[in-house]
This record gives C-alpha cells, sequence and structure tokens, in this order.
C-alpha cells in the first residue's frame, strides 16, 4: 500500500462504520445518509489524487463494505475529473495561441476602402432601452427561466472566437465563392414589393423570375464599390437600401459549419438538431432537379429552410419593418447596426393613428425620413406604442422574439450569423409541422403544402387526414391560388420536395420523437405522389427516396 498523508487519515477513520461489527442491542442505529465534504486545495489535487487512490485500492484489497468503497471511488473520480478538465482547457488555449501565430491580424472590417461604402453620418440610437446580459451569465439564466423570451435581450461578448470569425467572413473571401449565386432585386422591384400586408409578403418560387441570380462578385458591384474607379466611393442610403442579404449559411460557405451560439445554444439550441438531416437531403437533391421547373435551382431553394444565415449588407442597407414569425439570434461580427423593435399589439396601435406616415419602406428611409416624425406627432413611445431600440456592435448578440415587429439598418458595412431558435422539441416539431400543414397560418404555399401530396393539389383530403379541416371560403380562394401556381407537375414536386426535406430533417434528428410530428403521417404519401408525378414526366425517382421513412441517426439516405 501507498503511503497515506495526513489529509487522508480522516477518510481512514470513517472506514471503522463497515469494519467494526455491529452488536444487536435496544436502541439500533437506523440506516443513515452522510454528506461528506471533500475539500482539495488548489495545489495539492496531484497528492489526493494519489492518496484517493490509494484508499481505493486499500479499501477494495481488504474487501470493505460496498457504501465504503463507492465513497472513496466518488472522491477519486471527481479529483480525476478536475485534472483531466484543466489539461483540455490548456491544451485549448494552446491551441488558440498556436492559430493566433499561422493566421494574419483579423480585419478590422467587413470591407476595406476599395470596396466598401460610406459609413452612414448618424449615430444611431441615442439611447439602448433593451436589456444586456454578459455571455458569462446568459447561460445559467436561460436555464434557471429568469429571462423573459418573449421580450428581446443583447448578449455582450456573445459572439465565441469574434476575431476568428472576423478573419473568415470578409468580402474578398466571400468572393472567392464562384459557384452560388444570390438573389438580388433591383431598387424599384425591391421597393414594389415592400407591404405590411403578409399575403402580399409572400412570393411563391415559381415568382423568383422577379430576381435576378446573380454572382457573389456582382452582388459587390452592385452593391458595394467593387471596380469601381478609384475616386468614387459610394454612400449608404438610397443607393444601398435594398442591398441586404439573408443567406442559408451552407450555401454560401463551409466556414460557418460547426459555428455555434454557445452560450445560449443549451437552451434555444433545439432547432439545430434538425441539421443534420438538411445537409444529408440537400447533398442528393441534384438528383430530383429534372422533377422540377427549371428556373427553380432546388439546392438553394431548400437551402432556405436552414435555421442557420448569413446576413450581411453595405452601409445603409436594411429592409422594412417586419415579423420573422420564428426567434432568432444575431451575432454582429463586422459593422455595426441600428434596431428598432415592437410588440404587435403596439404596432396595430401605430398604424391606425398614423397611417398617413408609416408606410413600407426601407429602414433607411424608416429611421431618416419616419421615425421622428411618428415620436413628435403621434405618440410612439408612449404608453400605449412602446418601443425598443439600440446599437449592436460586433461580438453582441440580440435575441428577438418571433412575434416581435423589428428593422435593423447597416450604420457601416456589416456581417453577421443569424439562427432560428426554439426552447423545447414541441418548438420545433410545431416549426417543422407548420411548413407541412398549418391552414390557420394563411402563408401560401407553405402552410398548405401537404395538400400537393395527393392529385390536384387537394386541400379537403390533406386536411381529414392530419385532422385540421378548413373554412370551405378559405379552401375555395387558397385551392385556386395553389392551382395557379403549383397545378403542374413541376410545381407540385416542388412543394412535395420540401416536405420531404423537412421530414428527413426530423427522422435524422437525434433527441426529437416524430411520432409527434407530422412527417410519420405524410411521408408515404408524399413520396407516392412524387413517384406518380415523375412516371407521368417520363421519369423516375432516385433508389434512395423510399417509401419506408429515414432512420434516425447519420446514415446514407
Amino acid at each position: 500500500m501507498r503511503g497515506l498523508g495526513g489529509g487522508s487519515m480522516g477518510l481512514l477513520l470513517l472506514l471503522s462504520l463497515c469494519i467494526g461489527a455491529t452488536l444487536a442491542a435496544s436502541p439500533q442505529l437506523q440506516d443513515t445518509k452522510f454528506a461528506l465534504t471533500f475539500h482539495v486545495q488548489k495545489d495539492q489535487f496531484d497528492q489526493a489524487l494519489s492518496e484517493t487512490t490509494a484508499l481505493v485500492e486499500h479499501a477494495e484489497a481488504n474487501k470493505m463494505c460496498k457504501n465504503t468503497i463507492m465513497l472513496l471511488r466518488a472522491a477519486r473520480d471527481k479529483v480525476a475529473a478536475a485534472l483531466d478538465d484543466l489539461k483540455k482547457r490548456i491544451k485549448e488555449e494552446e491551441r488558440k495561441e498556436a492559430l493566433k501565430k499561422t493566421q494574419p491580424p483579423a480585419p478590422a472590417s467587413f470591407t476595406d476602402a476599395s470596396i466598401g461604402v460610406k459609413a452612414l453620418k448618424s449615430d444611431g440610437a441615442k439611447k439602448c432601452n433593451i436589456k444586456k446580459y454578459p455571455s458569462t451569465e446568459i447561460g445559467a439564466l436561460l436555464e434557471a427561466g429568469k429571462i423573459d423570451l418573449k421580450k428581446p435581450f443583447i448578449v455582450t461578448g456573445g459572439v465565441p472566437g469574434l476575431e476568428e470569425q472576423k478573419a473568415l467572413f470578409t468580402s474578398d473571401i466571400l468572393m472567392k465563392n464562384t459557384v452560388s449565386q444570390l438573389r438580388y432585386l433591383s431598387p424599384v422591384k425591391a421597393k414594389e414589393r415592400r407591404s405590411f400586408d403578409q399575403q402580399q409578403q409572400q412570393v411563391p418560387d415559381d415568382e423568383q423570375l422577379e430576381y435576378s441570380m446573380v454572382s457573389v462578385e456582382k452582388y459587390f458591384v452592385n452593391c458595394f464599390n467593387h471596380k469601381a474607379k478609384p475616386d468614387f466611393r459610394k454612400s449608404g442610403g438610397a443607393d444601398t437600401e435594398h442591398c441586404e442579404q439573408q443567406v442559408p449559411a451552407a450555401y454560401l460557405t463551409n466556414s460557418s459549419e460547426g459555428f455555434r451560439f454557445t452560450t445560449t445554444a443549451a437552451t434555444l439550441g433545439w432547432l439545430q438538431k434538425l441539421d443534420q438531416g438538411r445537409s444529408e437531403f440537400l447533398s442528393r437533391v441534384q438528383d430530383l432537379q429534372p422533377l422540377v421547373n427549371p428556373k427553380v435551382e432546388l439546392s438553394g431553394s431548400l437551402a432556405k429552410g436552414s435555421s442557420r444565415y448569413l446576413v450581411f449588407g453595405p452601409s445603409g442597407s436594411g429592409e422594412q419593418l417586419r415579423q420573422e414569425g420564428t426567434p432568432f439570434v444575431d451575432g454582429l461580427v463586422h459593422g455595426k447596426r441600428r434596431w428598432f423593435l415592437m410588440s404587435p399589439k403596439d404596432f396595430l396601435n401605430l398604424r391606425d393613428k398614423a397611417a398617413d406616415v408609416l408606410e413600407p419602406a426601407s429602414a433607411f428611409m424608416f429611421f431618416e425620413q419616419q421615425l421622428e416624425e411618428l415620436v413628435e406627432e403621434h405618440g410612439l413611445g408612449g404608453k400605449k406604442m412602446k418601443f425598443w431600440e439600440c446599437n449592436q456592435n460586433p461580438g453582441e448578440v440580440i435575441y428577438i422574439p418571433g412575434d416581435t415587429i423589428m428593422t435593423s439598418l447597416s450604420m457601416v458595412d456589416s456581417f453577421s450569423h443569424k439562427h432560428h431558435v426554439a426552447t423545447s422539441m414541441s418548438g420545433v416539431l410545431a416549426k417543422v409541422n407548420s411548413a407541412i400543414w398549418a391552414p390557420e397560418s394563411g402563408q401560401i404555399p407553405y402552410g398548405f403544402q401537404y395538400a400537393s401530396c395527393f392529385d390536384g393539389i387537394d386541400l379537403n383530403r390533406a386536411g381529414e387526414t392530419l385532422g385540421s379541416n378548413m373554412n370551405p371560403m378559405q379552401g375555395q380562394i387558397i385551392g385556386g391560388i395553389m392551382s395557379q401556381y403549383y397545378g403542374n407537375h413541376e410545381g407540385q414536386n416542388m412543394l412535395i420536395i420540401n416536405v420531404l426535406s423537412e421530414c428527413t430533417a426530423v427522422f435524422r434528428a437525434e433527441g426529437l420523437d416524430p411520432a409527434k410530428s407530422y412527417c410519420p403521417r405524410v411521408w408515404g404519401q408524399c413520396v407516392s405522389q412524387l413517384e406518380s408525378n415523375a412516371k407521368k414526366m417520363g421519369k423516375g425517382l432516385p433508389a434512395w427516396v423510399s417509401k419506408d421513412p429515414p432512420q434516425p441517426g447519420k446514415q446514407e439516405l
């Protein structure tokens, strides 16, 4: 047996509880649990590990009672775990230091002077009334339920590895992508499409013709100063207000894979469980491209269903006041953004009282021409029309509830990571179901996609199958719109493929129960209809598309 230090003698005394035989007597002892404290000074962990290991060996060799051995093992294992954790942290720090030596210094901004747009003259929000939490505290507060998720909040220092992210995402690096194309709207088209009417904001996939599909480099030519004359530098505002891009991260770059908002992931990261299945389906979806309209780029269209996005744009860019529908977190890497947020109820009050002033407009026009008048003459900011505002700086993460009315304006050229979030498994499954069959949403086509899994886009059969029938008048109107845009096989197939993509993500996800979603009930019918449509088009389905749903875990489709 190894030599035992004085610190171990206290533990040895406890062994007498089991070594000595108890004599039958009255009164008798009862089964008792003792909570014992084992204190180790920070410079004595190695000694403590040696001594507790020796105690375990001694107890086992002398066949001491089970509970005593378990007590000693627990003490030994806790000391060993603390030492292992220290080694991992030291190794991670060494890795980061080595990385710093191999990488060039992170750029100060998303763009340089030859590409960048002039910053806006305004300093942005004069105050910040959005509550802020340090990244070191937010995880515990969320876990304890001490943060109201119905209100926005900001996490300071919430973007992990900020300097590394700055180096990974610059305009120069994004332009190295010569394969992906971005959807670009001209200033005129962008203005025409702005509306507070939810129905008008919904655009069927076949109407992608309104967009120009441009290369990443062409986008920087259109919206920044790329390839402009040396003496010309674009000013942010009217020329750039339409230029903000929100692109599925996986579609544009692999550099975002594995990026997580670590401080909020444990509580808000449920949607990211779907990423594995989405990625697998997307990797093989080109096999289905012949079944849809050639003008629809299938991989890009499906990538929009991702929960992870990259958001970037020049100074002066930003879209109109709107609802996201799904809560999200946005972590700024480069630039500066000004945010304006309202609750739905207060926004409706504002629309009623200031209809002549409040018009659908870009973020730039809202802040420049509408906000001041709304505050001074129409009571915005009063008790019945409260709003939040704040500037977001690099490293800060803002959380926005799904029903919040919001807009943001880039004060300088900006780039951020944006992740849709959910706080529970039920929240994830509800989001998936809403993309399969949610007639109450009124969202065309996404709330009615399951109807495409029947001949002729049958809304009635879809509702009967899932126990959610539609109002006859609503069904007549929606049916007419769906038939107009998706009545042919190519349009119908696009919606079916959307459903299969959503359900593949659910079936593959660990920790989610597919039975609580629509997916087990719709999968076979959707595959059958897709197969039938393919035959009528003189085509077939790839072997990996089967009537048997995918199995959980990472595997070949």
